[in-house]
């Protein structure tokens, strides 16, 4: 039997048991285990066969019943096909109602998805933890509240307690049969979810599903709640063109909030990428985020619109990277992240300062993002410097940074400065972002890329530091095989949050 025949023959066979077992799953757990454990595997296409969303459904029944027409069916056959043509808005309500079972069996399969993903999970450090977070899903298997969404959401609550997340009780209101769906199916979240994150046996969930899922949200949020205004449109009047920038500005305070992150207290790197030993093992508590976006400000304050001529109206809005690189010494964002495994691309705050071309009218910019870049890593340093354990480390981070401060504001003939004193003359640290104290005359002799001061090697030297201090270079651990548990919550919280906001009832422009 062909690969194709069997997959088409285990897709009616689970079909089969669904239809068996969502009238009353609630009432046998150990089924509903053993129908998770047979759709475990299954890709995203095979999962929407057996869980259709309701027009795809419809579509399908229709189709089927003109099939049966054109095939010369009996009489009887021909009738009911006629009469479900004939009422499809009928035929749509029982394909409703069915949607609705499944998406609550759906609810029940996800109880044992989460279980097996925290029995995978090994971010848990002590058998007593382990044991406390295997109880809470004893517990709901022994009262029978396992397939409610209050109780799910309880457990989920808990866990994300013992995994640091920033938002106490993120977990709200994930009643899958109220998801609505506008630009997506409303099980889409789930399937992928279930798609991707059901563990395979004695294994954890590869990096690359993890990145599936990474993926999946971003295309959420670009698609539900967009932070960026539509730039590229030049045929705005003014009332729709405050109306595109507001809806960016409230996406992205709301985004801001929805994504909080979660703490690794003991993020690991090394000085040198052959230190193999890791006898300079630096280790600093940082912040996991998912969208760049969360630590976003905009470069002229906010968007606002600008004529080109007369005629047209056009929306600018530049991000100001400045403080997207300054969140980066302390913060990891996962889609970044994701980009820097598929594309074996640089940090994104690297990139701003070394890779991206800028136009004639944007070096200024360039160079003055350039120097914030020193002041906000020096003022990172001293703050790690307070503490004990980092102070060591710390000094000697510090020394390369000011070395390198050094060389590129030789230009500037500030070269007898001390130590403290070069800083003080090019940053007012009077003010909380240290505003530049230099002209444009003197800001245009900045240039890291003069061969007087830095050469290529220093240059290469310089490029791969500020790499370890935006958190990626020289790791002495993968990110995401390290944090694949917590990555899972907080990818589930998200892929919820947004399928919430995604209601056919509101209007998308």
């Amino acid at each position: 039997m062909k690969s194709k025949e069997k997959t088409e023959k285990l897709i009616a066979e689970i079909t089969e048991n669904k239809e068996n077992l969502r009238e009353n799953f609630q009432e046998n757990s150990n089924k509903t285990q053993e129908f998770y454990n047979s759709v475990k595997g299954l890709g995203i296409n095979e999962l929407k066969q057996v869980f259709p969303a309701p027009k795809a459904v419809v579509e399908k029944n229709i189709f089927d019943a003109t099939s049966e027409i054109i095939a010369d069916t009996p009489v009887k056959k021909k009738a009911l096909a006629i009469i479900s043509l004939a009422k499809p808005k009928s035929l749509e309500k029982t394909c409703s109602e069915n949607f609705k079972k499944d998406m609550r069996l759906l609810q029940g399969i996800f109880f044992f998805l989460i279980r097996e993903i925290c029995e995978k999970g090994f971010f848990f450090a002590t058998d007593e933890q382990k044991s406390e977070i295997a109880g809470l899903f004893d517990s709901a298997l022994k009262d029978n509240s396992w397939f409610l969404p209050e109780k799910q959401c309880e457990i989920l609550n808990k866990i994300s307690k013992e995994l640091r997340f920033l938002k106490e009780n993120p977990f709200t209101e994930i009643d899958f049969t109220k998801f609505e769906g506008n630009y997506f199916k409303a099980n889409e979240s789930i399937l992928r979810i279930l798609a991707n994150f059901s563990p395979e046996s004695d294994k954890n969930v590869p990096r690359e599903k993890i990145i599936n899922v990474v993926n999946f949200v971003r295309e959420l949020q670009k698609k539900i709640m967009p932070v960026f205004p539509n730039t590229k449109k030049s045929d705005y009047s003014d009332s729709t063109a405050n109306k595109e920038i507001t809806k960016a500005e409230n996406n992205l305070k709301l985004l801001k909030v929805l994504d909080f992150g979660f703490v690794d207290s003991d993020f690991s790197q090394t000085f040198f990428a052959d230190d193999e030993k890791l006898k300079n093992r630096f280790s600093r508590e940082i912040i996991c985020k998912f969208f760049q976006e969360a630590e976003m400000r905009w470069k002229d304050g906010d968007p606002r619109t600008t004529r080109d001529n007369r005629k047209e109206l056009k929306i600018l809005a530049r991000k100001n990277d400045r403080f997207t690189n300054k969140a980066a010494l302390h913060t990891k964002f996962l889609y970044p992240e994701r980009n820097m495994v598929t594309h074996i691309s640089e940090n994104f705050a690297v990139f701003s300062l070394f890779g991206k071309e800028y136009s004639d009218s944007q070096i200024l910019y360039w160079k003055s993002l350039i120097l914030y870049a020193f002041f906000d890593s020096y003022k990172y340093l001293h703050e790690l410097k307070k503490e004990p354990l980092q102070k060591e480390n710390a000094e000697k981070l510090l020394s390369i940074l000011e070395h390198c401060f050094r060389k590129i504001t030789a230009p500037l003939n500030l070269n007898e400065a001390g130590r403290e004193e070069l800083w003080q003359k090019i940053f007012d640290f009077e003010k909380e972002n240290g505003d530049l104290k230099l002209n444009s005359e003197e800001l245009d002799k900045i240039n890291i890329y003069n061969e007087e001061f830095l050469d290529e090697d220093l240059i290469t030297y310089l490029k791969k530091f500020m790499n370890f201090l935006y958190c990626s270079e020289n790791e002495a651990e993968d990110f995401f095989e390290k944090h694949s548990f917590a990555i899972q919550i907080y990818l589930i919280y998200l892929t919820f949050e947004l399928a919430k906001m995604d209601k056919i009832t509101e209007k998308h422009q």
